[in-house]
């Protein structure tokens, strides 16, 4: 059927560790980056070691971005898992108070 997503909140929250996972490797990688780039200070110097330092900084302010932004999945993600289990609670709930004799 077009339209219509099936998920369930377990997938939902696998999802959202996978972005979780994601976002800290991203964060592991821009930390190891930072250190190679203040690393290079001590043996170069002068216009051009600062232009790439501020170039890098500026794609440092990206990068963190852009992991804000992957936390902003995970919350998401989360959410809506947990919206989805507390809909799926209640029509149990709804159902299980329907009459059973109905048709006797």
């Amino acid at each position: 059927m077009e339209g219509i997503l099936n998920v369930t909140p377990e997938k939902l929250i696998s999802t959202a560790q996978e972005f979780s996972a994601s976002g800290q490797t991203v964060s592991s990688l821009t930390q190891q980056m930072t250190t190679l780039v203040k690393g290079l200070s001590s043996s170069w110097q002068g216009e051009a070691s600062t232009a790439y330092v501020n170039k890098f900084n500026q794609l440092q302010d990206d990068i963190e971005k852009f992991n804000r932004m992957i936390q902003e999945h995970v919350n998401d993600l989360t959410e809506m898992a947990r919206v989805y289990q507390e809909a799926e609670s209640a029509n149990v709930e709804v159902a299980s108070g329907l009459p059973t004799d109905a048709l006797v």
